[in-house]
């Protein structure tokens, strides 16, 4: 009995899923008598677009081998083939089915962007190729391998090449963003779900270039000051030691001064801060009085080169910086030529160069990028006694360093040119290299480049820790750090608790001692605090400042941590009322900058504004970090 319903059933099922079947056949044998029509066009796109890929990649391997004008001719047919391609598409759509079936159209349109994006990169490879072709030419002309061993004329035209050609390269920028666009519209499940993959790798790399290219134009646009093209630049050049943190990156243990002509380092020049603050400290010529932390901390009268970096902001550090040089050298009755700029760089920076580069030795010792630091720093503090080397002349080690790896990098070959690009980049988003020019022109290109190391001016929620290590040796290499930051709300608007952790894991030694911090911590214009727990009140010198210029408040304190051991800061503040209306509004970020010189920074940001409501976040602050919160929350 329940065999005979059970074929009931199937035998119900199998008549309905025949019919289905016969009107599915049905339909499909009218579907393609309609397309019949397109057939012709179809076809005609599939193969124009097919001869473009060949035409494309045969241009792209002549680009490769520097075969220049074939390459030309190549990218010149792959653009009329794309082109017929796209033609035979768009007649395509005058069928009714494609016109009307909107499955059908969608893969049509599907195949039309595909055929955009090879035909909008075949476009960029035709306006390229000729500024490649003059640079291959230039260098070629000259039978050398890198930038450095051009003639001082080829140097001129590389230069003058580069700095004209950027608004092409925009142009080539903008056609990629639209080749995104095109690719962004493909539908993953669809007649190219085959090669999605693909296409997906091919949206990575093109988004790759696009950001490249993007940090690319402010370069060449400040190529006059950064190449000394074509009037010779002049740049005061600040090395800071992270280890020893100020507020704008570390300790200026050394200076340096650094003349550019066409691309060539006419001079760089390293000396030991002391040797010019040593003799102004004797000059009764100079006596600019030293802000009221570094003279109760450090004990100091005058205000010093080595001390010159006191602001968190580095252009309000790097015009102190050339302030308070020019000052002690016309103290001492040496005057000095005006700088384009100033550029603080971090041993971090250095390392990364000398890993491109490879090892350098000076003196018998191998330098790397894994012992940069540390082993400098023995060598210029303990091991020179060893070596019968004078205290005045300890960081003449320096110098020679530097020399050898600006003529490493200036011999640099052309293939590891992106390397170089990509370890600048990097080092700009930590704060390892910060730029200031005095040509408030060129400063906006570097505030677009985001090497300008400034306090943003917000709209919104903001927070920057700001340790300066005052007494406490090259401590900051062996604490570790940890930010934590919580938001949460109630009937009175939004209060922030803000928790700074730091462990010492030193000892008592040549090179470390107990950590000794003043810090600043800024905040949002017209925050209040509430508390600060974990610090000896006896001892926290507690203040709260208004800064207007940086739009900011601050709440300041020292603290200490001895070795071995672990101290947690907790801080509790309200925030005013204009970003609780914003967070209301579905409209609050949050920004995070990091502190030029700090690593290693652990972050945890929380937000618990609402009965029920979490969004936690664990990081790493090796950037600046933004944080955001919508109405749905």
């Amino acid at each position: 009995m329940m065999t005979k319903k059970i074929l009931t059933v199937w035998l119900t099922i199998w008549s309905v899923l025949k019919y289905f079947l016969l009107a599915a056949i049905a339909i499909t044998v009218i579907v393609l008598i309609l397309l019949a029509s397109a057939y012709s066009n179809l076809r005609e796109a599939a193969v124009q677009g097919l001869a473009g890929k060949k035409a494309l990649s045969a241009s792209v391997y002549a680009s490769q081998s520097q075969a220049w004008d074939e390459a030309l001719k190549q990218a010149n047919e792959a653009q009329t083939d794309f082109s017929k391609a796209l033609a035979a598409i768009d007649a395509s759509r005058s069928n009714s089915v494609i016109h009307n079936i909107g499955l059908i159209r969608t893969q049509i349109n599907d195949l039309e962007y595909l055929l955009k994006t090879a035909e909008i990169l075949t476009r960029s490879l035709q306006r390229i190729i000729p500024i490649a072709q003059e640079l291959g030419r230039i260098q070629s002309g000259s039978g050398r391998r890198n930038f450095n061993d051009l003639v001082p004329a080829d140097k001129v035209k590389f230069l003058q090449l580069i700095y004209q050609s950027e608004p092409e390269l925009n142009g080539l920028r903008a056609n990629i963003n639209i080749a995104i666009l095109n690719l962004d519209k493909i539908h993953k499940i669809g007649i190219l779900w085959p090669l999605y993959g693909q296409i997906s790798n091919i949206k990575s790399e093109l988004t790759d270039v696009s950001s490249l290219m993007k940090t690319a134009s402010p370069l060449i646009k400040l190529l006059p000051a950064l190449a000394g093209y074509p009037e010779a630049s002049r740049f005061l050049l600040i090395m800071q030691n992270s280890d020893e943190l100020r507020p704008s990156g570390g300790f200026i243990g050394v200076y340096g001064i650094l003349e550019i002509k066409n691309g060539e380092i006419i001079s760089l020049t390293t000396d030991d801060s002391y040797h010019l603050d040593m003799p102004a400290s004797q000059s009764a010529k100079w006596n600019l009085e030293p802000p009221a932390e570094l003279k109760k901390y450090l004990a100091v009268e005058k205000w010093y080169l080595r001390d010159a970096n006191w602001f968190a902001d580095w252009s309000q550090s790097a015009k102190k910086v050339e302030e308070i040089y020019s000052g002690e050298n016309a103290a001492l009755g040496q005057a000095q030529a005006p700088f384009t700029g100033v550029i603080a760089i971090t041993p971090d920076f250095v390392a990364d160069l000398i890993d491109l580069v490879g090892p350098i030795t000076v003196r018998d010792v191998t330098y790397k990028s894994d012992n940069f630091q540390p082993l400098l720093q023995y060598n210029v503090e303990v091991a020179y006694k060893d070596k019968n080397i004078s205290q005045w002349d300890r960081k003449d080690i320096v110098n020679e360093l530097m020399d050898q790896l600006k003529t490493r990098l200036l011999n640099l070959p052309t293939a590891d040119w992106k390397r170089l690009f990509s370890v600048t980049q990097e080092k700009i988003a930590s704060k390892s290299l910060q730029l200031y020019l005095k040509n408030s022109a060129w400063e906006n290109l570097v505030q677009i480049l985001g090497a300008d190391g400034q306090i943003a001016k917000t709209a919104g929620d903001y927070l920057m820790v700001v340790d300066a290590n005052l007494g406490a040796l090259k401590s900051d290499a062996v604490v570790k750090k940890n930010i934590a930051y919580s938001l949460s709300a109630d009937g009175s608007g939004l209060q922030a608790t803000l928790r700074l952790g730091y462990s010492h894991e030193g000892g008592f030694d040549w090179r470390t001692t107990r950590y000794r911090s003043y810090t600043k911590v800024y905040v949002p214009r017209g925050s209040k605090l509430v508390s600060l727990q974990g610090v000896d009140e006896s001892t926290r010198d507690l203040s709260v400042s208004d800064e207007p210029y940086l739009d900011k408040t601050s709440f300041n304190f020292f603290f200490t941590v001895e070795p071995g051991s672990d101290k947690e800061i907790t801080l509790v503040y309200r925030l005013p009322d204009f970003i609780k209306r914003q967070f209301e509004s579905g409209q609050y970020q949050l920004l995070i900058q990091k502190q030029s010189g700090q690593r290693n920074i652990g972050l945890d940001v929380e937000f618990n504004p609402r009965q029920g409501k979490k969004a936690h976040w664990s990081d790493k602050l090796d950037a600046d970090k933004t944080f955001y919160i919508g109405q749905n929350f």
